[in-house]
């Protein structure tokens, strides 16, 4: 990957928490440069002092300590946490609405093995959008693979092709047969389990992602919006058009919320709920609700298979790149973690078990 090329655009450290009306500031003073920032998180009793403190003896037990993503893979994110001294209060304000976010998981009962993984990426580097867009990302990787001709789409395979034991290729809907001499499985777990009858994950964490415009930003800054109300439907939110100037035209801007599952409400009521829940995120802030009195849904999506479930313990039964079946092989992020890195890690390992096989 040409990362240069993908121009990142970093949001800053930290987080603004949003619960019963008011708004709070959590950050990491070594590496936020918004000196604002930083005081308002010092003085702020959102998260107490002894959590703070908690917060920094985890960046320094995590975040530069042993690099293996499989640690800690016997308890949830709750116990561990639990474990650490976190009081209740932190954990709800900030753990959960946090964290869950990024595992799709509020309840935190995914393996603490994920959750060490996250913090140590997140003490030691950037969260960052591609100028571009996600896409740009998939799109660098199959550039060359597209001029040459070898990318086929709307081509979806019905069946492997086996000859006995071993896979040598796929038939397609239409009826096409592909010959190879080795397949890749680089698909979902479902899809897999569908096709070559594999062993994999149970479980689908589901997401419903919502991205609004309006003319004005509903706040400033280049940090998440959590909601830590005890009842939200929306989990966290982000003014996507602060970090990335380019998501959105001149004179406009993005706002994304994400909701943890998918409501079985049509797209026009959940909406609606979503943008009822923003304004309570930002109630009291007379420019923000003048700001979203003009946001209008822009795309709503709706991913029932967003992340494999992770529970404690799942990383040890994980699959192999390498199946049972001569020639068929498995490059998905099931054989690692439910992760863009989980997926780019398979996809490596995968590439040198076709290599030297």
């Amino acid at each position: 990957v040409d990362v240069a090329a993908l121009d990142l655009q970093a949001f800053d450290p930290g987080a603004l928490i949003c619960r019963n009306g008011r708004r709070a500031v959590l950050t990491d003073p070594f590496r936020d440069h918004d000196l604002s920032d930083v005081l308002h998180a010092a003085i702020t009793n959102e998260i107490s002092l002894l959590d703070k403190l908690r917060t920094l003896r985890l960046v320094l037990a995590l975040g530069y300590g042993e690099r293996d993503p499989h640690r800690l893979d016997d308890r949830s994110t709750d116990t561990y946490l639990r474990e650490q001294g976190f009081s209740r209060e932190a954990i709800e304000r900030f753990f959960r609405p946090f964290y869950g976010g990024i595992f799709l998981d509020r309840g935190l009962h995914t393996t603490a093995a994920a959750f060490a993984f996250y913090f140590q990426m997140l003490a030691t580097g950037h969260t960052a959008l591609p100028a571009e867009g996600m896409g740009a990302l998939t799109q660098q990787l199959a550039a060359p693979l597209q001029a040459a001709g070898c990318v086929r789409v709307n081509s979806p395979v019905v069946a492997l092709l086996r000859d006995g034991a071993a896979v040598h290729g796929v038939r397609l809907a239409d009826g096409t047969e592909l010959a190879a001499e080795a397949v890749v499985l680089a698909t979902a777990a479902p899809a897999a389990r569908r096709l070559a009858e594999l062993p994999t994950p149970e479980g689908a964490q589901q997401t419903l992602c919502i991205y609004f415009a309006g003319r004005k930003p509903v706040y400033h800054g280049k940090k998440i919006a959590l909601n830590a109300n005890a009842d939200a439907l929306v989990n966290n939110a982000q003014q996507l058009s602060n970090v990335a100037p380019s998501y959105a035209p001149p004179g406009q801007h993005l706002l994304s919320a994400v909701i943890i599952g998918v409501p079985e409400v049509d797209d026009r009521s959940v909406c609606t709920a979503a943008l009822g829940d923003l304004r309570r995120m930002w109630a009291g802030d007379a420019q923000a609700q003048a700001a979203l009195d003009e946001y209008y849904a822009l795309a709503l999506y709706r991913i029932p298979y967003a992340q494999f479930a992770q529970p404690p313990g799942v990383y040890s039964a994980l699959p192999a790149n390498v199946t049972a079946s001569p020639g068929l092989f498995v490059a998905a992020e099931w054989t690692e973690s439910s992760s863009i890195n989980g997926a780019i890690t398979s996809g490596e390992r995968c590439a040198r078990a076709l290599l030297y096989r």
